[in-house]
């Protein structure tokens, strides 16, 4: 059951996370709304990977907490939901390795949060992954190995792997890294798909500038802290290219 347009989906309050001496949040609060197009910004080393690990459930907050509005009846509000959030990491281990897995082996994956890891996949996952699958336009080439498949679609694959769930909330740090331009537009359609069609709400990372501003509607800028969070449109390209020139002369 999809959560109402504007429903809280997401909401981190007060994160407060350091690797040693190093602060790298500090208070940070925001929340993500059903249906929100939401770009992660900011300068290398402010947080924005450590801050995507947290809000996913990989790396628990030193202090602050975070709440997650899952399915009415599924999950009952866990954090983390394993069911509810979809992740696509920034270097995943197939593609740095050349792993002799195929296409559909790979999106099968998704579903051990499911059934388990040594559990054989039943029919419900089996149309979960056929699904998956459709929706990420890879019917064609889903016995192929993943390691033989071009950037853009392997990154295809891993959104696959991570609707197999059938998520509300997909988060995707650095996507489009080593994809060709032809690539980042099937991929960028893909994910405009997802959220026109499905409601779902997409969180992403981008250090390319000109497609983040291109693409998401909301922008949140962090710098270790919220800097800003609003309007991609009312700050523009010119306010984003000032934020980080001040956040670079910081560092």
């Amino acid at each position: 059951m999809p959560l109402k347009l504007g429903t809280n989906v997401l909401t981190a309050r007060n994160i407060w996370f350091s690797y040693g001496a190093d602060h790298v949040l500090q208070d940070v609060s925001l929340k993500v709304n059903e249906g929100e197009f939401v770009g992660i910004a900011g300068p290398n080393g402010a947080g924005k990977t450590t801050l995507m690990k947290i809000l996913v459930g990989l790396l628990e907050p030193q202090k602050g907490a975070v709440e997650f509005a899952c399915r009415q009846g599924e999950c009952e509000g866990e954090y983390p939901c394993r069911p509810c959030i979809g992740y696509v990491p920034q270097e995943p281990i197939l593609r740095e390795r050349q792993f002799p897995v195929t296409v559909r082996e790979v999106v099968e994956m998704g579903r051990f949060g499911q059934a388990g890891m040594f559990h054989p996949l039943g029919a419900k996952d089996e149309e979960e992954v056929d699904d998956a699958i459709a929706e990420a336009g890879l019917g064609k080439v889903e016995r192929e190995l993943f390691g033989d498949l071009s950037g853009g679609q392997q990154q295809r694959v891993l959104v696959a792997r991570a609707l197999v769930g059938r998520p509300h909330l997909l988060a995707l740090d650095e996507p489009t890294s080593g994809v060709d331009a032809r690539g980042k537009k099937e991929f960028y359609d893909l994910l405009r798909h997802l959220n026109d069609t499905h409601n779902m709400s997409i969180l992403i990372i981008l250090h390319d500038l000109p497609d983040l501003m291109e693409r998401v509607e909301r922008l949140i800028f962090l710098q270790h802290r919220v800097v800003y969070d609003g309007p991609s449109k009312k700050l523009g390209a010119d306010g984003l290219w000032q934020l980080m020139l001040k956040a670079s002369k910081s560092e």
